[in-house]
């Protein structure tokens, strides 16, 4: 597995867990607004972290942490995620995968080898415009995925980070009614978050404000919720 980034311990991406975050390289999709574009375009510029190295960490905070977030880039990219992944679930850890969705068989195996007990999926457009985000057939894919989590019953996280070069009203209205469909029940809206990015022209909008994505979720009925940048989720 190629492992280019480890965050310790984190309260925020495993909801309800202690929880170290995991950060792969590669990935499928360009996403213009991916936060982690290192990972994507040069991951060798990032240091790479030993799988020996990886599971020396784990077995020191056996006591401490609950669980491992496997993000990146794409985790569902690396050929040897089932075995690493049950590597980490026999040290005791839940596991949770965040994922773009688009590899359904990859994580059809992981759930069939109880592998994964959480998951993330960014849901990142109306399923029209998945397609300019290079992978055909995409919003296909990460609709079966979606549909196959919501089967398994485990816990969920579907968030969306909304642009507004790339996300309009209109759009978000079109996403709930697709994720309704799916069998979605809860969604997070997430701010744009101006750090390094694929297309840095997207700072030169203006991001959505918290305020103005809240304004948002009411109109999008109880599907929706707004996540800050920080983890903290706004009452309706």
């Amino acid at each position: 597995m190629d492992i280019r980034g480890l965050v310790p311990f984190s309260l925020i991406d495993y909801p309800g867990k202690l929880a170290a975050v995991v950060f792969t390289a590669g990935c499928n999709l360009r996403c213009p607004f991916c936060h982690n574009p290192c990972l994507i375009v040069d991951p060798q510029s990032q240091p790479r972290i030993s799988l020996e190295t990886f599971y020396q960490f784990l077995d020191v905070r056996k006591n401490f942490l609950d669980g491992v977030v496997f993000s990146g880039g794409e985790p569902a990219l690396q050929n040897d995620l089932a075995e690493v992944l049950q590597g980490v679930r026999e040290m005791g850890y839940a596991v949770k995968l965040d994922t773009n969705g688009t590899f359904p068989e990859r994580v059809r195996e992981l759930l069939d080898q109880d592998l994964i007990q959480a998951a993330g999926v960014d849901y990142k457009l109306p399923a029209r415009k998945y397609d300019t985000l290079g992978q055909p057939h995409a919003a296909e894919k990460v609709q079966q995925t979606l549909v196959m989590l919501v089967e398994a019953g485990i816990f969920l996280d579907v968030r969306t980070t909304v642009h507004p070069a790339y996300l309009s009203r209109e759009d978000l209205l079109e996403m709930r009614d697709e994720l309704l469909a799916l069998g979605i029940s809860h969604w997070h809206l997430q701010p744009f978050h101006e750090v390094d990015i694929l297309d840095e022209s997207l700072k030169v909008l203006p991001p959505y404000t918290d305020h103005q994505l809240f304004q948002f979720s009411q109109e999008l009925g109880t599907l929706a919720h707004v996540r800050g940048l920080y983890g903290k989720e706004f009452s309706k």
